[in-house]
């Protein structure tokens, strides 16, 4: 296994796959509806943008290449496009959708969220103690 220095973000995507191969449909059909969500409505969605990755007029021509994995992807094969929507800069957006179903969704997996914290080093919000 190489280095996690050394893991892109299509090997991260991967490594997700094999070890939770059942929660990868349901953020695929998470995902799929929230890029739908973004392409039906952008003036909505144009109005909560609040990344300073990138422009608003590039998170839609992500969200339209994200939609062109979905049309070109067979459904038996959830791994391939799982991994397919880390690719390059498509990761910048899937990334964010990843982490909103973390936060909005029941996993079958709590293990999962540690998994993709760890992988993509998302800090977890730190709970304060009551004195």
């Amino acid at each position: 296994m190489n280095r996690y220095t050394d893991l892109s973000n299509t090997s991260k995507a991967s490594i997700l796959c094999r070890l939770f191969p059942s929660e990868i449909p349901a953020v695929l059909e998470f995902i799929a509806q929230q890029n739908e969500a973004l392409l039906a409505d952008p003036a909505r969605f144009k109005m909560q943008h609040d990344t300073c990755l990138f422009s608003f007029e590039r998170l839609m021509d992500l969200s339209k290449e994200v939609k062109a994995c979905f049309k070109n992807a067979r459904r038996k094969d959830a791994a391939s496009l799982f991994i397919s929507l880390f690719d390059g800069y498509r990761a910048c957006y899937t990334g964010q959708l990843l982490i909103r179903y973390l936060a909005e969704i029941k996993l079958k997996h709590e293990m999962f969220a540690l998994a993709v914290s760890m992988l993509f080093m998302i800090q977890q919000p730190v709970r304060k103690q009551k004195p």
